[in-house]
């Protein structure tokens, strides 16, 4: 999988790498790094305009200048401070390029020069902050990317646009939205993730040589998913493949139960026993006849469990106080995992250590206002630190927890960090969670641990969002078409 770094991290392993490399190594890494943006620029139209900040990302900036001017391109570079104020490194750069670009300093807002020559620009390489950002922009900065956001121009991003949090994916008020990023050794973990991703535009990875680092963040891979899928031998039966247990569904959302019970059959669970009101068993076994039957009733449920691999708790249950007693009953009381769903989420709102008291795992699976509901904050909050949030949130608790949404993040208790990449308007309808739900508990009847199956279930789900979305338009997808995809996604792999 593609490992995710934080700003920290990364400035902490280049920091060492120089400390055991010696003083030079910091400009050997800038001359990769900038003639890795100079080759991925040449995409690109000139005359560039390359605008450099005083720290490091200016520096990568002034080396890319150099390898397009040594390219045949036409190239202005500016500059947002005095020399004094660059890098050791960036002010190593400017000496060998002074003499042969144009090399401009904007001394204010509405500098005149750097708009003449921003408007005789065909693309710029935004070169102001990187990951070094802190706190809301400065206002000669807020300035420069406005200016440059108006432009039309194309723009190329060095190492993260400005205006993005490289953590947590935030984006400032004036935040450059950029054609293409080139982020260099390691992906920075908040441009994988929303709203950021919005403004990344094309991803380009330069390797400089940085050699592995060791993280806890990671995003899905295709790969990842294909080697981890569960292993189907000839000469299994369907006892091989578990059986997976569900309590969802109600009067009032008896199609809950109905898309949850058909994920889980149609993901490879070997065996699909559903609990629930006998109103909404009888809707069910019409659209899967496949599925049987058990007592929505505790005594019942239990027994059923001590035969059953898994169980999903939540999709369709309603709210009401019997509904409570008996989640937070099972929750306590069966020995196998749990994926607990919606409601079943939502009736453990003001009692959420209750899942510290289960006997084997539990993955929860909420979206952000179910997510916020459980910490007792808004959704605005989560939001804003979603990271921070779900993986204090499932250490504290101890449990995998799946927040879903575009770019779905998934926390472990022992603090990996696993970024969906898909993002798709096209699930943004009632009852695709519910499928999710049956994905997971399916995936994990067959054998797969927790995290695995959330990863694997996260990802087909997203795959066939994006096959249904090219066959059927975003505006058009139903939950049920995500099963139907589901052998589609799969053969892709």
């Amino acid at each position: 999988m593609l490992k995710l770094v934080t700003s920290n991290q990364i400035r902490e392993f280049e920091s060492e790498l120089i400390k055991k490399q010696g003083s030079n190594y910091s400009l050997e890494l800038m001359e990769k790094a900038g003639s890795g943006l100079a080759k991925c620029a040449l995409s690109f139209n000139d005359p560039f305009i390359i605008i450099c900040g005083k720290g490091n990302n200016g520096g990568d900036g002034l080396v890319a200048a150099r390898y397009l001017c040594e390219s045949g391109k036409k190239v202005t570079v500016i500059l947002t401070s005095d020399e004094s104020e660059l890098t050791q490194e960036s002010k190593e750069n400017l000496k060998r390029i002074k003499n042969k670009i144009q090399c401009l300093q904007i001394t204010g807002e509405n500098d005149k020069n750097f708009i003449e020559a921003l408007n005789s620009s065909n693309t710029v390489l935004e070169c102001l902050l990187g990951t070094g950002v802190k706190g809301k922009l400065n206002p000669l900065y807020a300035w420069i990317v406005r200016t440059i956001s108006k432009s039309g121009k194309k723009i190329i991003a060095c190492d993260i646009p400005t205006g993005i949090d490289p953590d947590t994916g935030n984006v400032f008020e004036f935040t450059i939205k950029a054609d293409m990023t080139v982020t260099f050794g390691f992906v920075k973990q908040g441009i994988m993730l929303y709203p950021a991703k919005k403004y990344i535009g094309e991803l380009k990875v330069v390797d400089i040589g940085l050699g592995e680092i060791e993280t806890q963040s990671f995003l899905i891979s295709e790969k990842y998913v294909r080697d981890n899928l569960p292993k189907r031998l000839e000469d299994s039966n369907k006892g091989s493949f578990g059986r997976t247990l569900l309590v969802c569904g109600s009067n009032k959302y008896p199609g809950a139960a109905l898309l949850a019970s058909k994920a889980a059959s149609s993901i490879g669970s070997g065996l699909t026993a559903l609990s629930s009101p006998e109103s909404v068993f009888s809707q069910v076994t019409a659209g899967i006849p496949e599925v049987t039957h058990v007592d929505f009733v505790l005594d019942g449920i239990i027994k059923e469990s001590k035969k059953s691999s898994v169980i999903v708790i939540g999709p369709g249950l309603t709210t009401e106080k019997n509904i409570e007693n008996l989640v937070k009953s099972l929750i306590v009381s069966v020995d196998i995992p749990i994926v607990l769903d919606a409601d079943g989420i939502n009736v453990i709102a003001n009692e959420r250590e209750i899942i510290k008291s289960v006997k084997n795992e539990v993955i929860i699976t909420p979206h952000p206002k179910e997510f916020a509901r459980l910490l007792g904050l808004t959704v605005n909050e989560v939001l804003n630190n979603k990271i921070g949030f779900i993986r204090d949130t499932a250490k504290k608790l101890n449990c995998t927890i799946v927040l879903k949404g575009p770019g779905t993040i998934i926390a472990t208790k022992d603090e990996k960090l696993y970024v969906s990449p898909f993002a798709n308007s096209a699930l943004a309808k009632g009852g695709t969670g519910d499928v999710l739900a049956g994905f997971i508990g399916g995936l994990i009847s067959q054998g797969l641990k927790l995290e695995i199956a959330a990863c694997v279930g996260v990802y087909l789900h997203g795959k066939s969002a994006e096959l249904v979305s090219r066959d059927k338009t975003v505006f058009s997808l139903l939950p049920q078409d995500l099963i139907e995809y589901l052998p589609k996604a799969i053969t892709s792999l």
